[in-house]
């Protein structure tokens, strides 16, 4: 059977017009009958094209502010006909409706609508209702019926046009139906989710993802692994929108850690608000923050973030939250690092980063600090989804005899901050320089107790720091300490400021510990588990 088909007609209804204008051309051209209707038939007609109304088809105007132009029999049945079919063929006939070969529709902007902000009304009229239509019926009759769905495909048309002259086959027709379901579902998705907010929000997810990326390998060489950018997203400040300066391919373990990298810095930037000029400096290996800085220069930040641990630096992930310049780019050449992120680079930082062939280079802005994003996590037969963990601590609970100062409650919110991006059980120890700097000084994470987390991991980082008074450093715990051990092992090291969330059966064990020692102890409420 020929399954080769000749395009004779087309019914053309879109919202841009950019790049339509070669496709159009080349359709006159080979003598093809145009169906449309408002702009697009007066822009079909400034092209010279001869153009019959969709209204003289359906003797009907278009009605209701222009919410019903298309959705007809005379327009559907020519869409959805059966050409091989004779009992469809004799009811074109006997209801003269002309068949339709080509269907070329770009939807109604809903979701740059909603981006704007635009008012509840705006974005319901931008809800299309006969776009939608015609892009399912001509997908669904794709045996016969060649659809376009968005803009996206118009270059694939109008190079199909030039080399097969308006012949298509049904493999081509087929990949335009698949694009064309792959536009609809996307479009229902994004409508959908516009109305699954709030209090009555339902028990669904839509997740909409396209223009995959086929990765090296995944976490190991044996995996495979694809990265997908969400494009139910409408905000430009994410790590998926990084621009590439230089430097290979990012693999799925890079992409991790420099997500990783990129949220704590700015949530480390966001939690400081007494220095003037702030800079944030993370430095990521495996997901954790090694280092994690605030300074009132890039330099500072980063030297102090370094000196977090400096051995685990070695091939991690750094992200700044201010211009790289030249000083940085200089003192980090002779450093091995996999990836550098910043909001910008001057000219000369570039020109010297550029000699690390290998190295990659972001430019991302800094994360909001709330920006409603989900996480979301498979286990096997399932998909588990929830909230950021975003936002700041701003309950500081005092609950001992010993307390806070001021100046220790500024380093306690950086430090709740550094130690909600370490994974659990976490333990942060963070410390502030001479001129007023914050910085991670010691970091346990990744234990199956927190003991371990503080006597083999937090301390020794931290007697490597020998700027740093740990009587005047803050320690952070992830979660509630269930015994007074571990405020046992603390003042073994002699630390007097403690945040945990608090919430244990033996909390009152806990702060009675804490005023026998000496120990100032806050609780915040809110637990920062990582897995």
């Amino acid at each position: 059977m020929n399954t080769e088909k000749q395009i004779k007609s087309a019914l053309i209804s879109v919202y841009y017009k950019d790049g339509l204008d070669s496709i159009v051309l080349k359709l006159k051209d080979l003598g093809v009958t145009f169906y449309s209707t408002g702009g697009t038939q007066d822009f079909l007609e400034t092209l010279g094209c001869a153009v019959l109304p969709v209204e003289n088809l359906t003797s009907y105007p278009s009605i209701l502010g222009g919410r019903v132009k298309t959705l007809h029999p005379k327009v559907f049945g020519g869409i959805l006909a059966r050409r091989d079919n004779a009992g469809d063929k004799a009811q074109l006939a006997e209801y003269e409706i002309p068949e339709i070969d080509l269907v070329i529709v770009d939807l109604y902007p809903f979701e740059a609508t909603v981006a704007s902000g635009a008012a509840e009304q705006d974005v319901i009229e931008k809800i299309d209702i006969g776009g939608i239509s015609l892009i399912r019926a001509a997908a669904k009759n794709f045996k016969d019926v060649v659809i376009v769905a968005s803009k996206q495909q118009y270059a694939t048309l109008d190079s199909l046009l030039e080399s097969k002259k308006g012949t298509t086959s049904i493999d081509d027709r087929k990949l335009f139906a698949r694009e064309a379901f792959n536009t609809s579902s996307h479009y229902d998705s994004a409508i959908f989710n516009y109305f699954n907010q709030g209090e009555s929000k339902t028990a669904a997810e839509k997740i909409s993802v396209s223009n995959g990326s086929v990765l090296r390998y995944g976490e190991n060489p044996h995996q495979k692994a694809t990265f997908y950018q969400f494009n139910n997203t409408n905000n430009a400040a994410t790590l998926a929108n990084s621009q590439v300066l230089q430097g290979k391919e990012l693999s799925y373990n890079n992409m991790l850690d420099a997500d990783a990298a990129w949220k704590a810095a700015s949530d480390a930037y966001h939690a400081v608000s007494n220095i003037k000029d702030k800079v944030a400096v993370s430095v990521v290996k495996h997901l954790n923050p090694c280092g994690l800085a605030v300074s009132n220069t890039a330099m500072k930040a980063l030297e102090l973030a370094w000196a977090g641990d400096p051995i685990s630096a070695f091939g991690g992930i750094l992200c700044f939250t201010a211009t790289v310049e030249a000083d940085v780019a200089k003192w980090l050449s002779d450093k091995f690092v996999e990836i550098i992120i910043a909001p910008a680079y001057s000219a000369e930082a570039l020109e010297i980063l550029a000699k690390k062939k290998n190295l990659r280079v972001l430019v991302t802005p800094i994360k909001p600090e709330i920006t409603g994003e989900k996480l979301y996590r498979s286990i096997n037969g399932g998909l588990l989804v929830q909230d950021e963990d975003e936002g700041l601590d701003t309950e500081y609970k005092p609950v001992t005899q010993k307390q806070f100062t001021p100046t220790q409650i500024d380093l306690a919110k950086f430090g709740t901050q550094a130690g909600k991006h370490l994974k659990s059980n976490a333990i942060a120890l963070v410390s502030q320089t001479a001129d007023g700097s914050y910085w991670l000084t010691g970091a346990g994470m990744g234990q199956p107790n927190r003991l371990d987390s503080l006597r083999w991991l937090t301390i020794p980082r931290f007697n490597l720091k020998e700027a740093a008074v740990i009587e005047q450093s803050v320690l952070i715990s992830d979660a509630f300490f269930p015994f007074s051990d571990s405020v046992e092992v603390a003042n073994e090291y002699n630390i007097k400021y403690i945040v945990q969330p608090g919430g244990s059966i033996r909390d009152e064990d806990v702060i009675k510990a804490c005023d026998q020692f000496g120990i100032a102890m806050v609780f915040t409420g809110r637990r920062h588990f990582k897995h």
